[in-house]
């Protein structure tokens, strides 16, 4: 009897769960650029939420940030509160677009490519605070060397990439065969390569790294990526 209650149960509050709406609107509040706001941008569009722009500029940010969660941006507004943590915000919509599975296990292997890309960002962010240009450009040359610290993590993403495709037997995203917001997180960063964001990092690094190449350009042809 006990048995039964709980899987009755669990299968209630499944059924409940996939009758959550999401939500009307969102706003989000992030500078006028693409940056940690992008991959949540391009999920609401994919699960067709509205939403609207609060820019800020450095002057703005420095009024609203006492009142922010965690005193940094971007921060949304969802059902009259404001969260912020990007990538937390990314899975809750990823959860009304198929862009996070409900399986356990395989989102588990949707977060450690997520996560991977804010270890990657850690990576760049000495080189992003320094202001010396020639000492950047060092810093930028040492990152992608044969040994550097990018391209090992770019390398280790790609075998990543190269395992959980054969595990699918298919596919052509960063956990196989279905979009997910791993593969939303790494363009962001690829893009950047790609566009030639980072000084000093060759923007043909991507040639590299086929998988990665791959979901790059497959990404680029989606109409989800303005502000």
């Amino acid at each position: 009897g006990g048995v039964a209650l709980g899987v009755t149960l669990c299968l209630a509050a499944k059924g409940v769960a996939r009758l959550v709406k999401k939500p009307a609107k969102v706003k989000v509040t992030y500078f006028k650029m693409a940056g940690r706001a992008g991959p949540a941008r391009a999920a609401l569009k994919i699960a067709n939420v509205d939403y609207e722009n609060e820019f800020i500029d450095r002057e703005s940010m420095q009024k609203i940030k006492p009142k922010l969660p965690f005193g940094q941006v971007p921060v949304f507004e969802v059902k009259g509160e404001v969260v912020s943590q990007s990538n937390a915000f990314l899975r809750y919509i990823g959860k009304f677009s198929g862009l996070y599975p409900d399986d356990p296990f395989l989102a588990l292997k949707v977060d450690e490519l997520v996560d991977g890309v804010g270890d990657a960002m850690l990576l760049l962010k000495p080189s992003l605070l320094e202001k010396n240009h020639d000492k950047k450009m060092r810093m930028r040359k040492e990152l992608v060397a044969k040994d550097g610290s990018l391209r090992r993590f770019l390398e280790n993403v790609e075998k990543i990439v190269a395992a959980n495709q054969v595990k699918t037997n298919q596919g052509k995203f960063a956990t196989g065969s279905r979009l997910s917001i791993a593969d939303i997180t790494l363009f962001t960063l690829m893009k950047m390569i790609h566009d030639g964001f980072f000084d000093g990092i060759p923007t043909s690094l991507l040639d590299d790294f086929p998988l990665l190449k791959g979901i790059h350009d497959v990404l680029s042809d989606m109409d989800v990526w303005g502000l």
